[in-house]
């Protein structure tokens, strides 16, 4: 069977380029769309794999019917959206205990690779505008809340004198923990690196192809893990995934990646 092309295939390198550059609506927008188009495919081979064709069909249904009901409701046509969220609901009702979890997770791990590819776009964005000096700050982002201010006639005296007034107190929590498993938080850095490293140009097929697996491998990963712990965490527990950010945010040195991977593997699951 022929193997379908690549996802995040580059159709022109130059197309690519003035998608990632470009301040344009539309344009702009183009590589979230095919981020989240290209992973919900993923996760779609995914369940078919894992779940089984019913449980693709429940979701696509569910999502379809979802999707509808919601442009329904938009357009002011409460009668036809109602209907819609009925026959969602009857889906949901016949579903037994296992496929009724399988489903729901289907749906978590969707929105989980929304977020990341969400997050990706903002750093996308941010790195567009660092091109031209002369465009606008993103909305939201400290320059650009500087700037509405100076042309709301906040002068700097007065911001400082607000400044002044600003208290921070750290706050302790008695029990920290992450509530995300340490495979789940690998799983996501993972994929979100991936994600970036497809917005390295030239991007040739090869290298899309070696990225999109890489994907579909920790998507699969993310399925089959469990979301809550099968025992309690310890002290050392908690000490050595708050470490974990720490190795995360510095430079990674020659190997270590695979050293990291192989330590990993030694662990028993938490």
């Amino acid at each position: 069977m022929t193997e379908p092309e690549p996802l995040w295939k580059p159709a022109s390198q130059a197309e690519r380029l003035a998608e990632l550059t470009s301040n344009d609506a539309q344009q702009k927008e183009a590589p979230l769309r095919r981020d989240v188009r290209s992973l919900g495919t993923l996760l779609g081979r995914v369940l078919k794999e894992q779940g089984g064709d019913e449980l693709f069909a429940t979701v696509e249904m569910l999502r379809e019917l979802l999707i509808k009901q919601r442009e329904e409701h938009a357009d002011s046509r409460a009668a036809s959206a109602t209907e819609l969220m009925q026959r969602a609901q009857e889906i949901v009702e016949k579903l037994d205990l296992i496929h009724a979890y399988q489903t729901t997770k289907a749906f978590a791990v969707y929105f989980e690779l929304t977020n990341l590819a969400e997050t990706n776009h903002r750093k996308r964005r941010r790195r567009a505008a660092q091109l031209d000096p002369a465009r606008p700050p993103q909305p939201y982002s400290f320059r650009g809340t500087l700037m509405r201010m100076r042309q709301a006639g906040i002068d700097a005296d007065a911001a400082m004198g607000w400044m002044r007034q600003i208290e921070v107190v750290p706050v302790f929590t008695a029990h920290p923990t992450e509530v995300a498993r340490r495979t789940v938080l690998f799983m996501r850095r993972r994929i979100a690196a991936e994600l970036e490293r497809l917005d390295t140009l030239p991007l040739t097929e090869a290298e899309a192809q070696g990225r999109e697996r890489a994907i579909a491998a920790y998507i699969t990963i993310l399925w089959q893990a469990d979301e809550v712990r099968r025992r309690q965490l310890t002290v050392s527990d908690e000490m050595r995934m708050g470490l974990d950010y720490y190795r995360f945010a510095q430079r990674p040195r020659p190997g270590e990646h695979r050293r990291a991977h192989e330590r990993d593997k030694r662990r028993p699951s938490r």
